[in-house]
């Protein structure tokens, strides 16, 4: 009886061990599935951003842009959420195209990611035609399930 009882106790720890390891696998497994979700919703957020300011989609960019927005132009002109959209939405500003160059990186910290990359822009301002080409660095933030660009700093690139 008592050897019955050392077997069965051996048995259970057994279980009991490849309980733990798959638990222990299956949490490491989804780690970096989890993480490339991010970076890949994160990415489709910038795209999705993008699409907006070429539309002078408002309403859009209104979801994408965080409340406490500090949006720095290349020019060092820096505006809050409500004068960026206010400038878009009166056409003062039109950006006629944004194309990001190959390389943007994504570097996610939690639920906070930062982008940086450069890109060409042609943008309208106050009548004035400019046609950049610039570095930026943003930063994003996932709130209640969306995340919300916080901080777009850009400098343009001095001419090749």
């Amino acid at each position: 009886m008592l050897q019955f009882l050392r077997r069965k106790q051996k048995t259970m720890r057994s279980r009991a061990g490849l309980a733990i390891f798959f638990l222990l696998a299956s949490a490491f497994a989804q780690a970096p599935d989890s993480s490339s979700s991010k970076e890949e919703e994160l990415r489709l957020a910038e795209q999705s951003r993008v699409e907006a300011l070429v539309n002078s989609d408002v309403p859009r960019l209104e979801k994408l842009l965080g409340d406490d927005l500090t949006y720095t132009h290349s020019t060092g002109i820096k505006e809050s959420k409500a004068e960026f959209l206010h400038r878009i939405q009166s056409g003062e500003l039109k950006y006629d195209s944004m194309q990001h160059e190959d390389g943007v990186s994504v570097h996610l910290y939690g639920d906070a990611g930062v982008l940086t990359g450069s890109s060409r822009v042609k943008v309208r301002a106050q009548s004035q035609t400019l046609n950049l080409h610039i570095r930026f660095t943003e930063v994003w933030v996932k709130r209640t399930g969306t995340w919300q660009l916080v901080a777009w700093q850009a400098t343009k690139i001095a001419d090749e």
